[in-house]
């Protein structure tokens, strides 16, 4: 007999998928948005330096594996397996109709800029997906995009998200996760000999967040101030 959790993998879908996986459809609480506020330690509620400094942090959750490609280094051991709490809403119309209407008033709300992370959980699950970002880039002028994926250059997916990065440089900073072919822009784990040969030749540079450096992402930036890799630790 599967274990839940290959049965997960097996169904590309989360290990919650039954209890913490929803269609906007479903129905919202009052106070529940698709992209909310950020109330993580670890990625802070605002940023307080560097060329972001003072906007609010946002987070969009997305089901993990339902949303990613399956060629994905952690697809089997993914850290949504250890976020049982976590509310994950299904890749749908009803979705992109939720977070258009609410980037309008982020947009309107925050007259200086506001930054949201994708993905928490999920990624970039179609081509139509990113160029809804594109769009909303083009709409609202106060957001800005940061993040990782997991789609890499070479894939439509990938090479659509490469798009976006070129044209939208200053607001648009989604890494490439797990690509050791690219000199920038990416985000490596530290297990890795090739990640600890790039941190040799300060090509890279480990999360300061995860080296008790600074208090949060919010209170750091580099991730979406400079191109130079990233590594992280843990996945």
């Amino acid at each position: 007999m599967l274990s839940k959790t290959e049965l997960a993998i097996q169904n590309d879908r989360s290990l919650f998928h039954e209890f913490k996986v929803k269609s906007v459809t479903d129905g919202m609480g009052k106070s529940e948005r698709v992209i909310k506020k950020s109330t993580n330690i670890k990625l802070g509620k605002k940023v307080t330096k560097g060329k972001l400094k003072g906007m609010p942090i946002y987070t969009v959750t997305l089901e993990e594996r339902a949303t990613c490609s399956n060629t994905c280094a952690h697809y089997a051991d993914c850290y949504g397996n250890n976020m049982p709490f976590a509310t994950r809403y299904k890749a749908d119309t009803a979705l992109v109709v939720s977070m258009y209407n609410e980037l309008q008033i982020l947009n309107s709300k925050h007259k200086d800029g506001f930054l949201v992370r994708l993905h928490i959980l999920g990624d970039f699950y179609s081509l139509n997906y990113v160029s809804l970002w594109n769009k909303w880039l083009s709409e609202f002028d106060n957001l800005y995009v940061y993040g990782y994926s997991e789609r890499k250059i070479g894939t439509p997916i990938g090479n659509a998200l490469n798009l976006l990065r070129i044209k939208w440089a200053n607001r648009f900073m989604v890494r490439v996760s797990g690509d050791f072919n690219l000199k920038t822009m990416t985000a490596l784990s530290f297990d890795d000999k090739r990640a600890s040969d790039q941190l040799t030749t300060k090509q890279a540079f480990l999360c300061p967040v995860q080296e008790d450096k600074t208090d949060s992402c919010g209170t750091c930036g580099l991730c979406w101030s400079t191109d130079k890799n990233v590594i992280f630790k843990t996945h």
